[in-house]
């Protein structure tokens, strides 16, 4: 596993705060409730399950990138495919933990829009950045983007035989 450098715990801390605290945070005003309305146990367990995996995801996906020299902070491909760690798995490991981060709190808090949090994650990912970001590998690294696409999954990682 690669070390941890300022540029990836900035970058950790950064989507914690985010995804996790400053958007539910705001749902949570607007619903006029005073602290953090917490559900049941059994939520409490799965929501801390989800932030737990999906910090590790961000964690390990910014280390890889900040191990090969690549920014951490931006859209833009780096020198180089990175394929190492995490990334010989998923290619979105830091989209997919943020993912279940937003997931955390809409299964941990009772508060009725915060399904927004996690749905408008998804439409970024997927729809917005995830799209530019294929296109612009694609054009950085042509048919070595190809092989990768081709024998990495996006999302979730394939069982191997």
């Amino acid at each position: 596993m690669h070390p941890r450098t300022p540029a990836s715990v900035t970058y950790v801390v950064g989507v914690i705060v985010l995804w996790g605290l400053a958007m539910p945070a705001v749902l949570i005003s607007d619903a006029g409730k005073p602290a953090f309305p917490w559900r049941g146990p059994a939520q409490m367990v799965g929501g801390i399950l989800l932030l737990v995996a999906g910090v590790a995801l961000v964690d390990m996906g910014a280390r890889n990138l900040a191990a090969a020299g690549i920014g951490l902070f931006g859209v833009g491909p780096g020198s180089r495919l990175v394929r190492s760690g995490i990334y010989r798995r998923i290619r979105n490991p830091i989209d997919v933990g943020t993912i279940l981060i937003a997931f955390a709190t809409w299964v941990s808090l009772s508060v009725e829009l915060m399904w927004v949090i996690p749905a408008g994650g998804l439409i970024y990912f997927i729809a917005g950045v995830g799209l530019y970001e294929d296109r612009r590998l694609l054009e950085v690294f042509g048919d070595d983007f190809r092989e990768y696409r081709s024998a990495v999954p996006k999302w979730l990682p394939r069982r191997h035989r």
